[in-house]
């Protein structure tokens, strides 16, 4: 596990093959964890308990309907990610959106559903670390947001990037507003994150 901090964010990150299947859990996280069959679900249902032993010992993580993490009787905002070797969970008082993956090929043969022609000229569209990079701003602020039919294609789009800084524009439901985002990469995965 690695912990680190930037700005008003703190980061934990397991790796799936490290989460310890021992890890301490509430009664009725352990009653949930029983019920899920997957393995691969499991691993991260027990990863995301493990991490939050560290960073906010027992307090319960429950889901609203469309799946967003929340903590009970506490005001810290919450978001959580996992790529197919990692687990990301992450901690602020300010709201937030994260995304973690691993940069992946895969990612080339579904860019025509999330890379808008604007993106085109910010965005290599034949680099597979640039798509993960576009991919991840976007799953980002599908979660800060929470918005149910959020399109990446069309709803957000990224105007401006720096060197591992992102503007991102949503426009929905009458919405106008622009994000900030920045990325980094850990160990062959990008991480992304809001930091307005």
């Amino acid at each position: 596990m690695i912990f680190f901090n930037r700005l008003h964010i703190k980061f934990g990150i397991i790796e799936k093959n490290k989460v310890d299947c021992n890890s301490w859990m509430l009664d009725n996280e352990i009653v949930e964890s029983k019920k899920i069959r997957s393995l691969k679900r499991k691993n991260e249902y027990t990863g995301i308990r493990q991490l939050r032993n560290e960073l906010l010992p027992k307090k319960e993580i429950i889901y609203s309907s469309s799946g967003k993490p929340s903590l009970i009787d506490d005001t810290t905002q919450l978001s959580i990610s996992h790529s197919s070797q990692s687990i990301c969970v992450a901690i602020s008082h300010s709201p937030l959106g994260i995304d973690i993956e691993k940069i992946d090929d895969r990612i080339l043969k579904v860019r025509t559903k999330f890379v808008n022609c604007e993106e085109k000229q910010l965005y290599d569209y034949d680099s597979i670390e640039d798509l993960t990079i576009l991919w991840t701003i976007k799953e980002s602020i599908y979660k800060l947001l929470d918005i149910r039919g959020l399109k990446f294609l069309d709803d957000i789009q990224i105007i401006e990037r720096t060197r591992d800084e992102h503007s991102c524009l949503v426009q929905a439901n009458g919405m106008r507003k622009t994000y900030t985002l920045k990325h980094e990469k850990i160990n062959n995965q990008i991480l992304t994150y809001n930091i307005n």
